[in-house]
């Protein structure tokens, strides 16, 4: 794991049983550390229950921030708001578990390494789409994408672009 990254091990050794809360501050350099990814900085708060048991470790999560990414349509720059809950069961054990929510640790673990987790729910609380609200793109590089682009959204084109192949292949 990357120096960094540490700052968002939680040690749970040593911890009483009960509730535990923990804050953690995700900024630029954060994302820095994932190779191609989607978010380029941002400004996220999240916030962690954890319910340490003798066997387990439930976790809830409050996602809440600001990400800067590109924009699908423009490739502008675009800030977009996160904002979710998420919860996730570490489990004690050797079996492996197909349940997303539940991460088996093996007997000996005492933290949790949780970056891989953070970076992973600020990318499912992003859009599947990405995109400047209506008016705000840079009409230029949208101009220019249309432009070049060969899936038109005007279906006369479409229909003039079928009849060149139409014409090419009587030829």
């Amino acid at each position: 794991m990357k120096s960094s990254l540490r700052n968002y091990n939680v040690q749970f050794s040593g911890l009483k049983d009960g509730l535990h809360q923990v804050s953690f501050e995700i900024g630029a350099e954060f994302f820095e550390n994932f190779e191609y990814s989607l978010i380029e900085s941002g400004e996220v708060l999240i916030d962690m229950e954890l319910d340490k048991k003798p066997n387990m470790l439930t976790t809830r999560y409050k996602v809440k921030g600001v990400v800067n990414t590109t924009c699908d349509r423009c490739a502008d720059p675009l800030e977009l708001p996160v904002e979710g809950a998420f919860k996730l069961v570490f489990k004690f054990g050797k079996e492996q578990s197909d349940n997303e929510e539940l991460i088996v640790l093996p007997p000996e673990a005492y933290m949790l390494e949780m970056a891989p987790y953070f970076y992973e729910f600020i990318n499912v609380l992003l859009p599947a789409r990405k995109v400047h609200e209506e008016g705000e793109c840079n009409e230029e590089m949208v101009t220019l994408i249309s432009q070049y682009s060969i899936n038109s959204s005007d279906p006369d084109d479409e229909d003039d672009f079928e009849d060149d192949w139409d014409e090419d292949e009587e030829e």
